[in-house]
């Protein structure tokens, strides 16, 4: 039996993320958004089971008509959960609002290597064993 340990941070910590995720997402959606293109671009899905709509700021990589997002420590997050299908997403990136198809692929799944190089050429960062790679597919002309 597997057992995972999550580590849940302060209710202060919670509330700063939230706050600052706020903030970028704030200035993604305003004219100034070029302050953080490229590079930073917004989320949006519907939660799996609760139908509620998220949006967040990641990080991503752009190669090949698709968005590479790295989600670090992925055992400590549940978001990327949403995504062990095929599910639709919504990306802004430019200010501008793209539709797509997003999945998450674990280190050993067929085109994982292939995809995460994307991301590590872009930002120089390795991923870690225990880290998810969320592959967005942007429809046509995106």
């Amino acid at each position: 039996m597997t057992v995972r340990h999550v580590t849940v941070p302060p209710p202060a910590v919670r509330r700063h993320r939230r706050l600052a995720n706020w903030c970028v997402l704030a200035v993604l959606r305003s004219p100034l958004h070029a302050l953080l293109d490229p590079g930073l671009c917004e989320l949006r899905y519907h939660g799996r089971r609760s139908g509620r709509r998220y949006a967040l700021p990641v990080m991503y990589a752009r190669t090949d008509g698709r968005l590479l997002v790295l989600v670090g420590d992925a055992p400590d997050k549940t978001w990327w959960r949403n995504f062990r299908h095929a599910r639709p997403v919504t990306v802004r990136r430019a200010g501008v609002l793209r539709d797509g198809v997003a999945r998450i692929l674990r280190p050993g799944d067929e085109g994982y290597a292939d995809n995460v190089q994307g991301y590590v050429k872009r930002h120089g960062l390795a991923p870690h064993p225990t880290d998810r790679l969320l592959v967005i597919d942007l429809s046509e002309g995106a």
